[in-house]
């Protein structure tokens, strides 16, 4: 077997978890690693591990935050939304699905579960279980996150709790066909 049939066998058993893409100056394997790694560590060691004082070492100072319930810019706006997370469902658990990185951008798809024991959206805890996904986009100055754009299932997590959402099938309705 030729070398370049090995390495292109090795690559399709063994996939890399960072998915990379360059264009115009493109960025090192190692920058592009450390993004993913600093996106990961959010959801493991911070949210996962309640570690929030590692935030500083993350996020830029002036951190802006694009959010469906509004836009905010500090590290401080991001310690609250920490504790909140912790409050409202203290038994969550985030595992990032993927990440893609593209010079100072990156995208992650991620997946919580918890249990419903805090009143959402006004709604009372129903103590279901439930899972939350979305989709973060980041973009990084130098190692640190400096932006980034959270888009949530929000209704996903309404419907699993019980909300019945006008024109949608119940969340125990089978899928239509």
């Amino acid at each position: 077997m030729s070398l370049l049939r090995f390495m292109l066998a090795l690559t399709l058993l063994f996939p890399s978890p960072v998915h990379a893409q360059t264009k115009g100056d493109p960025m090192s394997v190692a920058a592009v690693a450390d993004h993913a790694a600093t996106i990961r560590r959010f959801y493991e060691e911070c949210l996962n591990q309640h570690q929030s004082e590692i935030l500083p070492e993350i996020f830029t100072p002036d951190v802006i935050v694009h959010a469906p319930n509004g836009d905010g810019s500090s590290l401080a706006a991001i310690q609250q939304t920490v504790e909140r997370v912790h409050a409202m469902f203290p038994d969550h658990h985030f595992v990032v699905d993927d990440v893609v990185v593209n010079g100072d951008k990156a995208a992650a798809r991620w997946t919580m579960t918890a249990t419903n024991t805090a009143p959402l959206g006004g709604i009372p805890p129903t103590g279901k279980p439930i899972t939350q996904r979305a989709v973060v986009f980041y973009r990084f100055q130098g190692d640190k996150i400096a932006e980034f754009w959270l888009q949530l299932d929000q209704i996903g997590v309404l419907r699993q709790i019980g909300v019945q959402i006008p024109g949608a099938p119940s969340a125990s309705a089978p899928p239509a066909r």
